[in-house]
């Protein structure tokens, strides 16, 4: 009886440290994972020049459409985007749809989901998944440049201004900043 309860110790002991390493192994690898997109938008603001600022921008469009949980999910982002470029955008639709359901802590999809009802005329929904993204990634540059589009189609100019200075602290070379001095004379048009 007692050779069975020193097995049965020595079995549970082992399990126990094998769960201790696994955890501390998924936490560092998690953090590493975070670490690289955290550095690729350090890089990214602190670029020097359009050029490099693009590659990292690039880098960064890359984690977001391959940040799926399996293989099979990135392939179903990849699917999707191919769809969403050929315009059968009800198709794109359904499988982000899918995907923000299979997969609720991955932001691309859900900003996907944005660009489609933004491209269908339905802002407000588009605001509202644009809000979600942004719950997940703060710094999705894509999706705060849709807010800009968003708010200059509403004429809300100063929102625009506002969200549209955002974009430019995280991606400081990203193309919509060129149309902040048209916002900027759009305010004060507005105010005369």
């Amino acid at each position: 009886m007692f050779e069975y309860k020193k097995i049965f110790i020595n079995l549970i002991s082992k399990y126990t440290i094998l769960n201790i390493f696994l955890v501390i192994f998924f936490s560092y690898f998690n953090n590493i994972l975070a670490s690289d997109l955290d550095n690729l938008f350090l890089k990214l603001k602190n670029s020097p020049d359009k050029t490099i600022a693009k590659q990292y921008e690039n880098k960064i469009w890359k984690h977001w459409l391959t940040d799926g949980s399996n293989e099979t999910s990135n392939l179903q982002m990849q699917r999707g985007v191919n769809l969403l470029q050929s315009g059968e955008l009800q198709d794109a639709l359904q499988i982000f749809k899918n995907l923000s359901k299979k997969e609720p802590f991955w932001a691309e999809p859900i900003n996907k989901i944005a660009t489609i009802k933004f491209l269908m005329g339905d802002y407000l929904g588009s605001v509202n998944d644009i809000q979600l993204t942004l719950q997940l990634e703060p710094r999705h540059f894509g999706a705060i440049s849709g807010l800009v589009q968003i708010n200059m189609f509403f004429k809300n100019y100063s929102e625009a201004l506002k969200n549209l200075d955002y974009v430019i602290l995280i991606n400081p070379f990203i193309n919509i900043q060129q149309i902040r001095p048209d916002i900027l004379k759009l305010i004060k048009k507005s105010t005369i």
